[in-house]
């Protein structure tokens, strides 16, 4: 789907998380992964034995281990990788569990995470990895001559651009992405996708960069260079781009940037209905959809084409498409439970053609 060949066999980190918001790396993983095999997650405070008894969605029945050691003991495969699988708030290495980390090198592993500490750098994981012949792989780094904002996207409109963004940080919209591009792949489309978080960029994105991993003076440029090449390097009949965090979140400055960059023609936003707090904020109000959209449109008068749900906190998924489609008379679906094909008839109808 994203043009890799041979998947490495992988064991995921997610003591403590996983299943949860802040082992959301993880947790997409085990739902998809082009470039890594999921052979194993490691969190010893579940009591399932499979991933897919933590999440009904997820079609591959991935075993979960207590440890490091149970899982060596348990694979028929040596695994050739290990991930780490949380991502805290902030984005900090999870130092408190760098023994698991060093005994995965001391096996053979490769190291991949996407924290904001670049461990590569630092002489105690790069000596092990030398002394292992391992590498680490920091995704969270800004490339080496970032690009500046120079507007060129304005002048595209062929192939249509997709921001999926929403009311909240960590609500499902590369989930969503995936989960649109999979289904307009299957009614015969080449879409591109943009990954925007260091999730994206490991499951295996061909066009991607670390959004809160570069400096502000060129958020929206490194957003228009990526897209721009997603746009034109294999003609796409459809771009989707990840968005990131929320325009309203108070520690959300960068997805106003990443939607000045890419300039997009349609806007899909995510939301939980039940979510009672925004992520990482407990003593703030709820994320709102009316204020997210407004927010938005803003900047892009009439640019959102559709309404993606997470259903999180066992809401009644029904009444709320029922509710918000009338509400906005807009396409609503949840992509976790079914395909978002409203979304790609919306796509289809309104962008994808008119552009041909």
């Amino acid at each position: 789907m994203f043009g890799i060949e041979e998947k490495i066999p992988t064991l995921v980190f997610a003591e403590g998380e996983f299943g949860r918001i802040d082992g959301k790396t993880a947790n997409g993983l085990v739902r998809f992964s082009e470039r890594y095999d999921i052979v194993g997650v490691i969190d010893s405070t579940r009591e399932e034995d499979y991933t897919d008894e933590v999440f009904d969605d997820v079609q591959k029945k991935i075993p979960i281990f207590k440890d490091l050691e149970e899982a060596l003991e348990s694979l028929d495969v040596e695994p050739e990788a290990f991930i780490n699988g949380i991502a805290r708030d902030g984005g900090a290495f999870p130092y408190d569990k760098k023994e698991v980390f060093m005994k995965a090198m001391e096996n053979g592993m490769d190291l991949v995470h996407g924290c904001h500490d670049h461990i590569s750098e630092e002489e105690e994981f790069s000596k092990k990895a030398e002394e292992h012949g391992v590498e680490i792989r920091d995704v969270r780094k800004e490339r080496e001559e970032p690009h500046f904002f120079t507007g060129k996207l304005r002048e595209i409109d062929d192939p249509p651009r997709i921001l999926v963004s929403g009311t909240d940080c960590a609500i499902g919209k590369r989930t969503f992405c995936i989960e649109l591009y999979k289904e307009l792949e299957d009614r015969g489309y080449d879409p591109a996708f943009v990954a925007t978080g260091q999730t994206g960029i490991i499951q295996g994105a061909r066009y991607g960069f670390p959004l809160d991993g570069v400096r502000g003076d060129f958020l929206s440029g490194e957003a228009e260079h990526v897209t721009l090449k997603a746009s034109t390097e294999r003609d796409p009949d459809v771009v989707i781009i990840e968005g990131q965090a929320c325009i309203a979140h108070p520690q959300g400055g960068n997805p106003l940037a990443l939607m000045k960059g890419v300039h997009p023609h349609g806007v899909v936003l995510i939301h939980a209905p039940g979510r009672e707090e925004k992520d990482g904020l407990p003593d703030f109000e709820p994320p709102r959809l009316d204020v997210e959209k407004k927010t938005i449109e803003f900047f892009y008068p009439d640019s959102v084409i559709a309404i993606g749900l997470n259903h999180e906190n066992d809401i009644d998924v029904d009444k709320w498409i029922e509710r918000y489609e009338k509400e906005y008379d807009l396409p609503v679906e949840d992509a976790l439970l079914s395909r978002p094909t409203k979304t790609a008839d919306k796509i289809e109808k309104d962008l994808i053609r008119k552009s041909d």
